[in-house]
C-alpha cells in the first residue's frame, strides 16, 4: 500500500511513517505548495527463504516436455526462440 503525505506531515510524525514503512508500506512525500512528489521511503527487500522455497514447490513442473511439446530438445527450443523472435519482429 502507498501512502502519500505532505512533506510537513511527514515532519510531524517521522517515527509513525517510518514504522509504517517496516511494515511493508510504501510512503511518498508530496511538496504541497508545488503539488509534486519529491520522495519515496519504500521498505528493504529482504530475502526470505521460506517463502522462496514456498514459491518453487508452487511452480515445480511448470514447463515441462508434457506442457511444451515444442521445448523437447535443443533444436526445437532454437527454432521456437527463432519463430517467436521473427513473430515480434524485433531488431537486435
Amino acid at each position: 500500500m502507498t501512502i502519500i503525505i505532505s512533506i510537513s506531515q511527514f515532519r510531524q510524525n517521522v517515527s509513525d511513517y517510518l514504522q509504517k514503512v517496516q511494515q511493508g508500506h510504501r510512503v511518498t512525500l508530496r511538496d504541497a505548495k508545488r503539488d509534486e512528489i519529491v520522495a519515496s521511503i519504500v521498505p528493504e527487500k529482504r530475502f526470505d527463504p521460506e517463502a522462496y522455497k514456498a514459491m518453487l514447490d508452487r511452480v515445480a513442473g511448470t514447463f515441462s516436455a508434457k506442457n511444451h511439446p515444442e521445448w523437447r530438445t535443443k533444436r526445437q527450443v532454437i527454432r521456437w526462440v527463432e519463430k517467436s523472435r521473427a513473430a515480434a519482429e524485433r531488431t537486435f
